[in-house]
């Protein structure tokens, strides 16, 4: 934080603010969350993000970025970093760096080095998490080269995953994990998992309505190697309209062998279809995460909170893979938005029956840097009678 200021101040100072452009912004979310299981909590949390937009030269530019959270009703949940007999809702405190990187803009390409965001797609494989108070960003080198005239191919090295935990979830000074309860914590709730990952992407965009997408992902994860793995993939995508009428097609194919694991040709399968008239848009979503050899496909780097329900009952994949139909209505007519969905969740290896889920979300958006959400989630399990339930409401300025 301290060094975030003293940059900022420099920035906007005469003799250095004469050297470039600078733009300072910032965004403030506030969040309550409350679960209802068996066992029930709540959270209350705020996030300020401060960001600071350099440009040095025609070709020269640089950001820095930092958010601060701040929470409340501590006792009554736990948050990723501090755990007790209360759910987890992972929305830490704490203040760091959510982006310090330079870029260098020519022409045809666009380079990119520090710590940064790295967005791919719907976030399915490569993501920021970005729900969660704490975003996760990725400490690379992305450079973004122009191909044709209007499809691109991306490169990147990440030496490390800034996680949704955040820096108090990290190693501590005898380089080990931090305690946890009475055990050393788990690699799956670290703040920073080490990489030696290499990411490629190419997107082919020369056409009126289709969309073609080809990648290559190897995630080398040092502190959990687990989920080291490397995919390859592509997908095609529609996106017609006419008038009132629109209509979207997704298919998407990968396979994935994770290296530490022995475990080779885990398929992964999507269809995504929507059809909308005028304000509404009906769609319906089957993706498959599949399993053998005693492992599922998994996506270390992406979001689940987005794709497997917002109840994050699924969470990572089970060995037994899983397989996700749902349908979805959406209706938005400016300044609403509401979207609902219902999962079906079954494992992938016998097909039988995890759960069901119901999802809603509410959005009241009066000005473009206002928005007030309600999200509400309830997730069925099979064959148990527990259901849980969850609720986020939150207030977003310039998010």
């Amino acid at each position: 934080m301290k060094i975030f200021l003293a940059a900022l101040l420099l920035a906007l100072s005469p003799g250095v603010s004469a050297l470039g452009e600078h733009t300072v912004d910032w965004g403030s979310r506030a969040r309550y969350a409350q679960v209802d299981a068996d066992n029930s909590g709540q959270s209350a949390s705020l996030l300020i993000r401060a960001n600071l937009e350099s440009e040095w030269s025609d070709m020269f530019s640089s950001t820095l970025e930092v958010d601060a959270v701040g929470t409340g009703l501590k006792d009554d949940h736990s948050d990723g970093v501090h755990f007790n007999d209360e759910p987890l809702i992972p929305d830490p405190p704490g203040a760091e760096f959510n982006q310090a990187l330079v870029s260098l803009n020519v022409d045809a390409a666009t380079i990119h080095l520090g710590r940064q965001r790295i967005n791919f797609d719907y976030q399915r494989f490569v993501g920021g998490n970005g729900f969660w108070q704490n975003e996760q960003t990725f400490d690379a080198l992305l450079g973004k080269f122009k191909l044709a005239s209007n499809s691109n191919f991306t490169y990147s090295y990440v030496a490390n995953a800034n996680r949704i935990y955040g820096d108090d979830a990290d190693e501590n000074n005898s380089g080990r994990t931090h305690d946890y309860g009475n055990a050393w914590r788990p690699a799956a709730f670290l703040g920073d998992h080490k990489q030696h990952t290499h990411l490629t992407r190419l997107e082919w965009n020369e056409w009126d309505y289709t969309r073609v997408v080809g990648y290559g992902y190897r995630i080398d994860n040092k502190d959990m190697p687990a989920v080291s793995n490397n995919t390859v993939g592509g997908s095609y995508n529609l996106n017609y309209k006419a008038s009132a009428i629109k209509y979207r097609v997704q298919i998407e194919l990968a396979q994935q062998n994770r290296f530490e694991l022995s475990a080779d040709n885990l398929p992964y399968y999507l269809v995504d279809l929507g059809f909308g008239i005028n304000t509404w848009e009906l769609s319906s979503r089957y993706e498959i995460l599949g399993a053998n050899d005693g492992a599922a496909f998994v996506t270390p780097l992406g979001s689940n909170h987005d794709f497997e329900g917002w109840a994050d009952e699924i969470g990572n994949t089970p060995n037994t893979g899983v397989r996700n139909f749902s349908l979805g209505l959406l209706w938005r007519a400016s300044p609403l938005r509401v979207e609902t969905s219902y999962h079906f969740f079954k494992d992938d290896l016998d097909g039988n029956n995890i759960g069901r889920e119901f999802d809603l979300d509410f959005v009241y958006k009066p000005a473009r840097k206002h928005s007030i959400s309600l999200r509400l989630a309830n997730f069925e399990p099979e064959g148990n009678t527990d259901r849980v339930r969850k609720v986020y409401l939150d207030y977003s300025f310039n998010l």
